[in-house]
């Protein structure tokens, strides 16, 4: 017996069918990660190559004097002088005109879509620099590119890389606390950042506040901190995309004391229209120029070689 639907229209196949598409159904799906770029302070820089000072205060001793004595100078320091590279960051891309004209689900005007995606990735290149990148000084035709926070903050007292495949435990995380408040006079990192896998580790460290698990008004269930309290500070907790990136060989945690690190901008992030074309497309950028700024590196800490 034949299908009571053989010989009927289907839909399925129907390539003249107007698609299923609505107004505004366009999903961004790059993750934005501006985090540290944006808690940071900002200042001004004024030069491709960004100077600023440090001084530190004599060794606590004591100063006592006797009671008729003359005075007997001390040895006295003067400000040591810091320096980084501006680096220039920009997203550069052409729309035609044609392309602006014709009418999109999205219902903007292609060329003004395209800026606010720039924007975005101009943000998020940012921040990966701002981590990650480290000093190239731009001479002799180098594209010049800043030491970021990684690097920058890096001495030998805070710079800590473990034997490949440690697992990640409160106990390395309080020995880090310890040698970071030893080496920083006191001001030390008030937020660590990690990626996915160690912030799970994080999540699931056996100490913790007590809690009543019993009670009849709890009706969430949370198996995340947010912060992890020491003898020597208080850490605010976050995941990070780029602190550890898929290309590296080992799980790190970076741990920052913001009030310590500044963005200096030479100039701010702006679109840049003054691009010529020789053809009917408009041509634009989003560019900027910054460097980083770090007031005390031993305020911060870095560590690495953790199981992925």
């Amino acid at each position: 017996m034949a299908s009571e639907t053989s010989n009927a229209l289907l839909s399925y196949g129907d390539v003249s069918r107007r698609e299923d598409v609505v107004l505004n159904a366009i999903e961004i799906l790059t993750a934005r990660e501006t985090q540290i770029f944006n808690m940071l302070g900002k200042t001004t820089a004024i030069d491709t190559v960004h100077h600023y000072l440090t001084d530190t205060l004599a060794a606590a001793a004591s100063s006592a004097v006797a009671e008729s004595g003359d005075y007997s100078a001390g040895a006295i320091t003067t400000p040591t002088r810091l320096s980084n590279v501006v680096e220039i960051v920009a997203r550069p891309f052409k729309v035609s005109r044609t392309q602006q004209s014709i009418q999109h689900y999205h219902g903007q005007n292609e060329l003004s879509r395209q800026t606010e995606k720039a924007m975005m990735e101009w943000a998020n290149s940012a921040e990966f620099d701002l981590v990650r990148s480290t000093l190239v000084s731009g001479a002799s035709g180098t594209v010049p590119k800043l030491s970021g926070i990684i690097e920058a903050t890096s001495v030998a007292a805070n710079h800590t890389s473990h034997t490949s495949g440690t697992t990640w435990s409160a106990s390395i995380l309080d020995g880090l606390m310890k040698a970071n408040w030893d080496g920083s006079n006191g001001d030390v990192a008030t937020d660590i950042f990690m990626g996915s896998k160690l912030r799970v580790d994080t999540d699931g460290f056996v100490q913790k506040t007590n809690a009543v698990v019993n009670n009849a008004q709890m009706t969430a269930i949370v198996k995340t901190v947010s912060t992890y309290e020491t003898a020597f500070g208080t850490l605010m907790i976050h995941t990070h995309r780029y602190v550890q990136d898929s290309a590296d060989a080992t799980a790190r945690v970076l741990a920052i004391r913001p009030e310590k690190l500044k963005v200096a901008f030479l100039a701010k992030p702006f679109i840049d229209t003054d691009l010529a074309r020789s053809g009917p497309y408009d041509f634009r950028a989003v560019a900027g120029s910054f460097t980083l700024e770090v007031q005390n590196r031993q305020s911060n800490f870095y560590a690495d070689g953790f199981l992925k």
